[in-house]
Parts: structure tokens; sequence; C-alpha cells
């Protein structure tokens, strides 16, 4: 049984604590905190998105107002800076200057100019025409010349205001003013100021407060115009964030982002397109959100000490609730414990009550059901283990098996492939699969397989096709199955594709019939000085039954019923004969090895009969009661084989002293089928040791002097050959048991019966019978005569032709001996078909039927085995004349 403390282990991998295990007041205390907790950190977490998202709203709006501020500032600043310049070009001494060329004069104006109208870093008065800077606040510009420059160009028509461009010379952002000097009409020299822009920081200062607020310009080349972040003349290129991205990309708009150095920031952002610039105006997250904090830190502390008040209250209910609960638990944990006895007290008639009669009634139950339930452990435990070793045996089959499989997609794809395929595609496992099949084999194959495969997908029938694959260097023959997989709905799924060595099966097919020829063979030949012992023992015995009831007979004459009793005993005597005369046909070689339907009783009581025979005395043969027939399809020659080694090493087994061997045979039915038919043998001798058990089967092992080691080598082979199981159980001192399981077959069909099963009404048919034996012909027409027909005789096949030739009109039938001196029986049944197709013929040999081929498709022979009576040969006349 399972341990309580297991029993009450939570089946995930969570475990609680062990309070919580053990206590079912501390599981409903910890179950009201979870429930408070989670509430509150629900409640908590809407109120944070609550508040959060106001607080940005709340946020972005002061943003918003700030760029708003800076972008007017902005404008007024660089309004402030033009109209300056504007006063400058149009004061009269600066005109007068230049009409006089006064360099001197208008340094100093210019330096006044820079100093109190325009925030300028340079002014600049150039000549018109040339372009030429005649006097600059930069002593280093005089000189130089700014005919291609937009704000030269467009300054000598109109005061204009270029935007921010990069220098000429020091590629830093630049925001130039120009405006014409004019003498009359005429532009007589172009007043140009470069501002300067750090004065931008002064700009867009904002106003202090709790939240820092960050304002900054940047170009469409993400160039920073903020002296006091990077510098007016060297700020770098290429800062970015979302911010600065979508407002050079002409976008406005706000959020909550990362800034280009990576700090999370709320910010706004706008593209000025009268400046060509973006306004980007942004605040720490931290400290925008600063407040959202403090209030759920008040929220949480609440929260806290009223769960804290909430749970001391559930605490003191919960223990008074529990108590009649806990004491059930109290008795439950001494059933758990194996006492069975204990009981619940029921002091209530409410839910608790009805659970403690409840209990004690299942306490009751449990005294019956306990022992029940540890048989069914036991009887689980050994199924888990042998799921557990077919599991592990199926895991290895597929790689180990000789057999190629692969399973293949409905697309043709590889989804699994066992070692041996992998090994003949030299390939590794992991490039095989998730590949198309086609890739992986040659172009002949690939051409010859794929096709299969489409049409059992298409139809959804098992195929079969040869494929030579392999190496050149070793190819091989193949058969493959190519089969449709179907899920539990019948809806197919994948491929199944199966295939066997054709050539190694083939090559060791031939070895095996070979060796087991060779085996069989040497078997028969040591097997038979034991049973000629047994058979001339037996057969001098039914010769002396023979002679005994044939002088009876003779003295009986005056009395018909005596003498009839001899003859039938003479019968009787003389088919004994017959059937032991098969068996050394059968180990002489002589017999065909085919496969008969055959009722295994017959055989198993004649091999009985001939072991006793040759053994001691001291063993006892005992076989069991076989009450219904057992029919298996084997050569019944192989199962006399099988049954005879068994017996004598049974026998042997024994020894000196006295000892039994028991012969079994039944069936054993199945639900489906006719199932096996089971026959054991089994002794009561010494029994064999592990190494003996484990070499019993191999060929030339024997534990005798005088034994080759074939006999068992011999009767598994016949086993496996016939489909069937053999095992074996033995050990030292418990003697030895051989169960063998052949499947069973169906009751051969009895053969129609004759229009006229009665006797041939055929009186003056004229029956030809060629037969070398004079007795057997004698016999053959006092029978046939007794019914009414002229019988012909021919002692060979020359004169049996003679004679049909002579009586061919008058000719019905003709019974052939196969073994003749001279033509055979087979020459003389081919020229009889020469000269009448259609002429009945009864074929008689001592040997096997397989002697005289092709006689079993030829509905007008028929083949009698020698010895056989006259009721046999006349049953066989009146099938084919009738």
């Amino acid at each position: 049984m399972t341990d309580g403390a297991d029993a009450r282990r939570p089946n995930g991998p969570f475990r609680l604590p062990p309070i919580l295990r053990r206590s079912l007041p501390a599981r409903l205390t910890a179950a009201f905190l979870a429930v408070s907790i989670t509430v509150l950190a629900l409640a908590t977490l809407v109120s944070y998105e609550v508040a959060e998202r106001a607080l940005r709203a709340r946020v972005l709006e002061r943003l918003e107002g700030v760029a708003d501020e800076n972008e007017r500032s902005l404008a007024e600043w660089l309004d402030r800076q033009r109209r300056g310049l504007d006063f400058a070009a149009g004061l009269a001494s600066l005109r007068a200057a230049v009409a006089a060329a006064d360099t001197t004069t208008i340094a100093a104006l210019l330096d006044d100019v820079a100093g109190e109208l325009v925030a300028s870093t340079e002014i600049q008065l150039l000549a018109v025409p040339g372009g030429r800077v005649l006097v600059s606040t930069d002593r280093r510009s005089v000189g130089a010349f700014a005919v291609a420059e937009r704000f030269y160009l467009e300054g000598q028509k109109a005061p204009y205001t270029q935007t921010v461009y990069p220098h000429s010379v020091t590629a830093a952002p630049t925001l130039s003013l120009a405006t014409p000097v004019r003498a009359g009409d005429r532009t007589v020299a172009v007043l140009a100021a470069h501002l300067d822009l750090a004065t931008v920081d002064t700009v867009l200062a904002t106003r202090p407060g709790s939240l820092p607020i960050v304002a900054f310009l940047v170009n469409s080349t993400y160039q920073f115009l903020s002296s006091t972040r990077f510098g007016a003349g060297a700020g770098p290129r290429g800062a970015h964030s979302i911010a600065i991205d979508r407002a050079v990309a002409r976008e406005r708009g706000s959020g909550l982002y990362e800034d280009h150095t990576g700090r999370a920031v709320l910010g706004v952002w706008r593209w000025l397109p009268r400046h060509d610039l973006a306004l980007v105006v942004e605040a720490p997250r931290d400290a925008a959100f600063a407040p959202m904090r403090q209030l759920l830190l008040g929220t949480l502390a609440t929260g806290l000490a009223a769960i804290l008040l909430l749970t001391l209250g559930v605490v003191a209910i919960t223990r008074r609730a529990t108590a009649p609960i806990l004491a059930v638990a109290t008795a439950a944990e001494q059933v758990a414990d194996g006492d069975f006895s204990a009981t619940a007290t029921v002091d209530s008639e409410d839910e608790v009550g009805r659970l403690a009669e409840r209990f004690n009634a299942m306490t009751r139950r449990l005294r019956d059901l306990v022992r029940e339930l540890n048989a069914q452990i036991v009887t689980t435990q050994r199924a888990l283990e042998e799921a557990r070793a077919s599991r592990s045996l199926l895991q290895d089959l597929a790689d180990n098996t000789s057999v190629l499989i692969g399973v293949l997609g409905l697309d043709g794809t590889v989804r699994l492939a066992n070692a041996q395929l992998e090994t003949l595609l030299g390939r590794e496992r992991w490039s095989v699969q998730g590949r198309p099949l086609r890739d992986c084999l040659d172009r002949e194959t690939a051409a010859r397989l794929m096709p299969v495969i489409d049409d059992v997908i298409a139809d959804g029938r098992t195929a079969e096709i040869e494929l030579i694959l392999g190496r050149e260097e070793d190819q091989h023959l193949w058969q493959a199955t190519v089969v449709l997989l179907r899920d539990g709905r019948r809806e197919p799924y994948a491929i199944g594709l199966l295939a066997t060595d054709l050539t190694e099966r083939a090559r060791a097919e031939e070895e095996r019939r070979q060796r087991d020829a060779t085996v069989q063979q040497a078997q028969k030949l040591e097997s038979l000085g034991i049973m000629a012992g047994g058979i001339a023992h037996d057969f001098n015995n039914i010769l002396g039954a023979v002679l005994g009831n044939a002088d009876l007979a003779l003295d009986m004459l005056d009395d018909r019923e005596a003498a009839r009793t001899a003859l039938e005993q003479i019968t009787a005597a003389a088919r004994r004969a017959a059937d032991l005369t098969r068996q050394m046909l059968a180990y002489a070689g002589r017999a065909s090895l085919r496969r008969d339907v055959i009722d295994i009783r017959d055989v198993l009581i004649d091999i009985v009969a001939l072991v006793r025979a040759a053994q001691p005395k001291k063993v006892a043969f005992i076989t069991e009661p076989m009450l219904e027939p057992l029919w298996v399809e084997i050569d019944p020659s192989q199962l006399s084989q099988v049954a005879l080694n068994l017996l004598t090493n049974a026998a042997e087994a024994i020894g000196d002293r006295s000892g039994t061997v028991r012969l079994a045979a039944r069936w054993e039915r199945s639900e489906h089928g006719a199932g096996w038919i089971h026959f054991s043998v089994a002794d009561d001798g010494a029994g064999m040791p592990a190494e003996v058990r484990r070499r019993i089967f191999e060929p030339f092992y024997t534990t005798k002097r005088s034994g080759r080691g074939l006999g068992l080598s011999a009767v598994m082979g016949i086993i496996r050959s016939a489909e069937g199981q053999l095992e074996l159980h033995s050990a030292p001192g418990e003697g030895t048991r051989f169960d063998i399981r052949l499947p069973a077959a169906m009751p051969p069909g009895s053969r129609p019966p004759g229009r006229g099963s009665g006797e041939v009404q055929a009186a003056g048919a004229t029956v030809l019978v060629i037969d070398d034996e004079e007795s057997l012909r004698r016999v053959a027409r006092r029978g046939m005569e007794r019914r009414g027909f002229v019988v012909l005789e021919a002692p060979d096949g020359e004169e049996g032709l003679a004679i049909f030739d002579a009586h061919r009109a008058q000719v019905a039938l003709v019974v052939l001996d196969l073994t003749m001196p001279g033509l055979g029986g087979m020459e003389v049944l081919s020229r009889l078909r020469e000269r009448r197709p259609d002429l009945p013929v009864i074929i008689a040999s001592g040997y096997a039927e397989s002697s005289a081929p092709g006689i079993a498709s030829d509905p007008r022979v028929r083949y009698l085995q020698k010895p056989f009576g006259i009721k046999m040969l006349l049953r066989a006349v009146d099938e084919l004349l009738l």
C-alpha cells in the first residue's frame, strides 16, 4: 500500500510547506491570505495602470506646452536677429563707408552690430558683384569668396534667412542671415551674419520646477544644435531615438521611449518647417512617475494592514469550524496507519456528522478491500514491468533489425529512418530526416519506387516492389513493401516502407535447406537403428498374427463365422504391417516431405509403440487421453522424426533407474481462430543444467558418448519450418519437458460421394490391370470380377500397351503400377494419353504421390498408396467411372 505522506503529496512539481500539508486551519488561513493578497495586488495594479495613464497624459500635456513655448521663443529670437541685421544694413554710416570703401569704419560698425544687435559668431560684408568678403568680424575670412553660397545669392535681392545647413569649410551646423546694402536702387554689398547657435540653449531654457525637462533641436542630418550638449561647431551626427527619427521624418507626436542615451523618458517631438529643425522636449520617466510610486506604496501599506486584521479574525473562526473535521482526520490517520478499527465520533447531524458516519462505513469496507487491493497491486506491478520491458524492446527493434524501416510523410519527406536504411543510403540520420526521399535515392531507384508510393497514397492499397539497393560494389536485391498508415479515424497520415534483403535470405534459406536436409538425413540414420528394433519386434508380432489367423481360417473353413473373424484379424495385421512399412520408407528417405493435414494422434500413438518396444521395461510410457482430433498441416514423416527423437531422449534421460515418460496433446483455442495444437513430452529424469539448456539445440552438440548432436537441432528446424514453437523446461533434479505448439489446421473436407456411391452398375465394363506383381493382379482381378467387370491383365508396360491397342474400344479404365521393369508407369501413362486423352487411370505405388509428378492436376487420374484393400480400389473405380 502507498505511504500516507506520499498519498497526500501533490502530483505537480510544487510541494506545500509541512505546516500547510498537515493543518487544515493553516491551509484555510493561507487560502484567505492568498485571495486577499491577490485581490490587493490586482487592485493595486489596476490603480497603478489608471494612475500611470493619467500621470503620463498630464506630463505629456506639460511637455507639449513647453514645446509650444520653445517654438515661439525660437521664432521670436530669429526675428530679433533678422531685424537687427536689417537695421545695421540701413545705417547711413555703413552705406557711406561702403561707397567710400572705408574698411576700417566698416569693421568698427560690424563689431558694434555683432556685440549689440545680432548674436552671431561672424558678420561679413560681401562685395557685389564677386562675392568677395570685404570685411568680417573674423579676420580669417577676409578675402574669401562666397559667390556660390545661397545666403549671398538670395541676400542680393532681399533680406534672407538660410535655415540650418552644414558649413562649407567646417561642416558644422550653420544658421545664416543676409540682407542687401543699397545705394539708391542699386545693391552695392551684402551684409551676412552667421548666428551663434550656442544661444539656442538660452532660447530653449525651461522654467525651473520639480520635473527636470530638457529641450533640444536636431537638424535633418541628425546633428544637435545645442552647444551645451555636443558643441555647436563639432556636434556628432547619428544620434537616434524614436522622437528624433520621427521628428526628422516630419512627424509630430508624444510617448514613452528610450532617448539617444538609452534612458527611459517621456517626450514630445515636432518638425519646425520654417526653420528645417526638429524640436524634442523630454523628461525622465522616473522623475515623472515619482508621485505615482508614492501613491502605490501608501495603498499597499493600507491594504496590508487591513489584511492583517482580517487574518486574525479568520484564524479564530477557522479553528472553531475545523475542530470536528480535524477529529475525523485523526481517525483517518489511524486507519492509514493500518488500524481499521478506528472510528470517528458522531456528535452532530450536520455535514460533519454525516462525514463521520460515512467514514465509519468506509473503514468497514476497507477491511475487505485491502486484501483485494494488495493482490491487484502485485498484478499491476508485474504488468508495468512487462510493459517497460516491451517498450525497451520496441525502442531497440527498429535499429537492431536487418529489415529496412522508413516512415514518409504524405509529401514524400523522410520522417523516420532506422539504422539499416541510414547505412544503406550512406547518410547520417540527421541529414536524411526531413528531406524528400527522392533526393536520398539514386535516379533509377527513385524512378521505380516513387510511382509506387504515389499509387499507395492514391488508392490506399499495400504494394510490393523489388529494388536493387546499395553501393555499386555491394548491391543486394530487396523486397520492399509500401503501406499507407492510418490513424484511429482511418485517416492517412504517413507512408510505411519496409524492405527485406532477399539476397541474404535466399542464400541463408538455401544453406538452411541443405543443412536441414543433411541434419535430418543424419538423424534418420542415427535413429534408424533405434527404430529397427521396434519395427522388427512389431513386425514379427504382426507376421505371427497373420500366420496364426491364416492357420485358424484353414482349420475353420466349415465354420464361416469363425473363418471370417480370423480373416479380419489377418487384414488388420496386414494393415499394421503397411503402416510400419510407410514408417520405414519415411525414415529411409523414400517418402516425400510434403505438408498434409493430419491428425497427430495417429502419428504419436504409432511412435510411442515403436519407442516402447525399443526401450527397457523400467521406463513407463504414459499417453494422456486424446479425445478429439488434433489437426495440423505438416509432413507426417517429419512429425514422426520429432516425436521419435523427443521420446527416445526422454527414455534415455531416465537411465538405468525406473521412471516415467509422459506424452500429452490437446487443443489451445484462441478467440479469433482455431489456435494451436500443443503436445508435450516430459520425463522425470535428472534434468539439465543451464549450460546444457543453452546449447542443447546447437548442431553437433551432444551429451551422449555415441551421439552426433543432430537430433534436437533437426527437431528445432522441423518445428520452425512448420511455423510452430518449441519450448524447453528443465532444471537439475526436476526432469525435462518439451512443449511444442503447431498451428491448428482446418479438418480435411470429406470427398463428395460419387453419383452412385453404391455399387457400380457397370456390368461388362472392361478394366486393364498392368502390374508386375502377379499376386496383386490376381487379387485385383478377383475383386473386380465379383463386381461384374471384365478384367484384362498385363505383367509389364509393353504388354499392357499391346493389350490396350487390341481392346481399345472395350477398355473403360486402366489400373497402372508406377514402378515396373522396362517401361515405367509414368511413361505408360503418357502413351495411353496419346491414344486416349480422356482414359480414366488409377496409379498404384508403394511410394508417396510426389513420386508421380503432375497427376494431382489430372481429374481423370486417381492415386492409390500400396498396400490397399479391394474396397479402396473399387471406391476409386466408382469415382472415375460414375
